[in-house]
């Protein structure tokens, strides 16, 4: 059962947050909110709720929060975990052309096999002008994170990781993949101790 999230949170609870990451990184989502800590998988969520607009589409939302959070959109994975909106395929996405102001993308990535086609289909569902808004750890930090949360990452306990899914994803591969799908990065900030990595890019219609 997910914990509650909490959009605001204290300040005092941000400078634990901070002093004791490497702790929190061990801990599970329950077990974090026992000690007073925001779960590490939560941080993900609230540094990109602010740059959602409209309606939002989560594509591969695990357990839905973002949307449930949010408001007003709808969550797809192909995995069916609890609170999923759509089942789908996130190379062909149910979805009407221009539905969506916002689609997300949170610690996915690498995890989807089929890339290229997936950001084609979040152009496609995007208005005109819509953004797009990824998370994504760099090879090396996923390499050793996974191993740390195995016990308490849904991708590896729900449905496990298969061989052609990577670590992580460099900050050039997404920008590039970003570029070659109709998107353009305005803005890379990083998170968690900078090692995570939040773009937000807006739909063009240059998909070269």
């Amino acid at each position: 059962m997910t914990a509650p999230f909490e959009v605001r949170v204290p300040l005092v609870r941000r400078l634990a947050d901070h002093a004791f990451f490497p702790v929190n990184m061990w801990l599970s989502e329950q077990t974090s909110h026992r000690f007073g800590f925001t779960p590490v998988d939560h941080e993900r969520i609230r540094f990109a709720l602010p740059y959602c607009r409209g309606k939002l589409l989560d594509v591969a939302c695990g357990n839905n929060l973002l949307v449930q959070t949010y408001g007003n959109g709808i969550g797809c994975d192909i995995h069916p975990y609890p609170h999923v909106s759509v089942l789908c395929d996130s190379s062909q996405l149910p979805f009407e052309s221009e539905s969506f102001d916002s689609v997300a993308m949170l610690a996915c990535l690498n995890h989807i096999v089929r890339r290229r086609e997936t950001l084609r289909e979040c152009h496609r569902v995007l208005r005109g002008g819509g953004r797009l808004l990824v998370t994504m750890i760099p090879p090396w930090i996923g390499w050793f994170s996974h191993r740390i949360r195995k016990r308490h990452d849904p991708d590896q306990l729900e449905r496990g990781m298969s061989h052609e899914e990577d670590w992580g994803l460099g900050a050039g591969e997404i920008v590039r993949l970003l570029a070659r799908s109709g998107f353009r990065v305005v803005l890379h900030r990083r998170f968690m101790w900078g090692l995570n990595n939040f773009y937000l890019a807006l739909k063009s219609d240059d998909t070269g």
